[in-house]
């Protein structure tokens, strides 16, 4: 496990980008949980979801512009302190 202190630039990013990714999924799930009873409350969770997925888009375009195309593999509990999730989805 690595400190936040101990990432690169490269594997910041990259996390930032696996963060994005995690929560895009995670909002669209929601989304498909809430539809059939709760459509307006799954339509807020559909744009929340293309809020995330904006972000990841533009992060992804950062690090290829100034770093390459081969974005490295690191999740958050790959990083000790980071932010975690416990998400439960019936």
């Amino acid at each position: 496990m690595r400190t936040f202190e101990s990432l690169s630039e490269r594997e910041i990013i990259a996390l930032a980008i696996s963060s994005e990714e995690d929560d895009a999924r995670i909002y669209g799930d929601f989304a498909e949980g809430l539809r059939q009873t709760f459509p307006a409350s799954a339509a807020v969770f559909d744009g929340m979801r293309q809020e995330e997925a904006d972000h990841l888009n533009r992060l992804i375009e950062l690090y290829r512009s100034k770093l390459g195309e081969h974005i490295p593999l690191i999740r958050r509990h790959d990083v000790k302190g980071f932010v975690s999730r416990s998400v439960l989805l019936a």
